[in-house]
């Protein structure tokens, strides 16, 4: 990947299932999981819903090409791993299955 994600401090981390390590989503998944994990870190985290992307905005945070990017959206689609809509030139999409997190003051101090 060519260009750094910004970070802030609400978006530098996210929650991932464990159950998606299963053999089963990995043949699905395939490279696909590496868009998947960038709309995971881009979405509410109430809702899951990653708002007004564009496809561009995806290819220069990510730093792969416009092809692929569709191609693995397709792939997530297809598997329904995450459902699209169109806003005008942007995208809206919403990963299914989201589960929200509970609210967290702070981390236990063990971890």
């Amino acid at each position: 990947m060519n260009q750094t994600i910004k970070q802030t401090t609400k978006s530098w981390w996210a929650a991932i299932w464990i159950g998606l390590l299963q053999e089963q989503h990995l043949q699905k998944m395939r490279n696909s999981i590496w868009l998947f994990l960038y709309l995971v870190l881009h979405a509410n985290r109430r809702t899951g819903k990653v708002m007004q992307r564009r496809y561009q905005t995806i290819v220069k945070d990510m730093g792969v090409p416009l092809g692929t990017i569709r191609r693995w959206l397709s792939i997530l689609r297809k598997h329904n791993y995450v459902t699209v809509e169109r806003s005008g030139q942007a995208l809206v999409i919403h990963i299914e299955k989201w589960k929200p997190l509970p609210a967290y003051r702070h981390l236990p101090k063990n971890e």
